[in-house]
This record gives structure tokens, sequence and C-alpha cells, in this order.
């Protein structure tokens, strides 16, 4: 029997806190080092629980879910998206741009899927959350990373992405708060 061979999409994914940076942080609590793991963005570890009101509409509200909902989100969930945007006087932001997914992660796997051509570039910043790249690498595009130095508080440097945009470039992502720097 021949062995399965992984696509050579994932050539240029590469998520480092959850392989070698992990590993480590194993080894780090075998020695008995108390170590707190931020990088998967569940809070439930760290005593963040949702409040009871949801979880008693939740509850409440089982015997109405029937399976799928609609492709872009709960239509109440995005009214009420689109009545905050146009609170806060967010310009031209309709309920039929509103997108809901089960996560940042999902969202940000389908933005580079519609996006992206193969050889297409978006700028990324490094250091960086790294779905950002493997999302853009799967989808056939080319991470370009700008740098966010320590030394000016982690603040992009402009004049490196504007060197860095191209007739290729497709995307700038910018991360406020930064992931993971928290530059602001």
């Amino acid at each position: 029997m021949n062995p399965i061979k992984k696509s050579d999409k994932l050539n240029g994914v590469c998520y480092d806190i959850r392989g070698p940076v992990l590993d480590h942080a194993y080894r780090l609590e075998e020695e008995g080092h108390r170590i707190l793991k931020l990088n998967i963005g569940n809070p439930a570890p760290f005593g963040f629980s949702a409040p009871d009101e949801i979880i008693q509409d939740v509850i409440r509200n089982l015997a109405n879910a029937e399976g799928y909902t609609a492709s872009k989100g709960l239509f109440a969930a995005r009214k009420a998206i689109m009545h905050e945007c146009q609170r806060l006087e967010i310009p031209g932001v309709d309920i039929e741009d509103i997108f809901l997914g089960n996560g940042a992660s999902e969202l940000i796997v389908m933005a580079m899927q519609a996006l992206l051509n193969n050889g297409d570039e978006v700028l990324v910043p490094a250091p960086d959350y790294p779905l950002w790249t493997a999302a853009v690498n799967l989808a056939g595009g080319k991470a370009r990373h700008y740098l966010c130095d320590e030394q000016s508080d982690w603040f992009p440097d402009l004049g490196d992405i504007e060197s860095k945009i191209t007739d290729k470039t497709r995307g700038i992502v910018v991360i406020n708060p930064n992931n993971p720097t928290g530059a602001v």
C-alpha cells in the first residue's frame, strides 16, 4: 500500500506555537515550572466562562435549533452588528456585508480563499499570528512580512510596508490591538 503524501500546499504552513515551542513548554512543565498557555485562544482554562444568562438562553432555545443556519450567519446577530456599526458611525456597512463564522480562524481562512489567486501577496505583520501566514499560503498566496519592531513599541514600519507593496499585493493585514505583540 502506498503511503498518503501530504499536499505541497502545506510546505509553507508552520505554527511553531503548536510545534517546537509547545514541546519546550511541556518539558518545562515536566520540570515543575508553571506554564500559562495563551496560544490557543480558549479563555475557559483561565476562569472566563459564559455568563449564566447566555447558558440559560442556549438551554431555552435548544428546541428551536434546526440544523444549519443561513450561510452568512444568524440574521438577528448580523442585524445587531450592523446597528452597532451605525451607532459607531462606521460608514457603508449594510447587513449583506456582514458574515459570521465559528471564530476568527475560520473567517481568516475563508477570506484568504476568497481573495487570493495563486501567486498573490498579502502583507502580514512580523512577528505574526501564525494563522495569517498559513491561511495565505494555503490559499495559494505568498505572505510578505512587514516589520513591527520592539524598539518602536511594536508599531508597524510604514516605510517597510510601502517598500513591499507590488502589483501582486492583494491585501495588508493590520491587527489592532496586534496579536501577538499587543501594540495598539
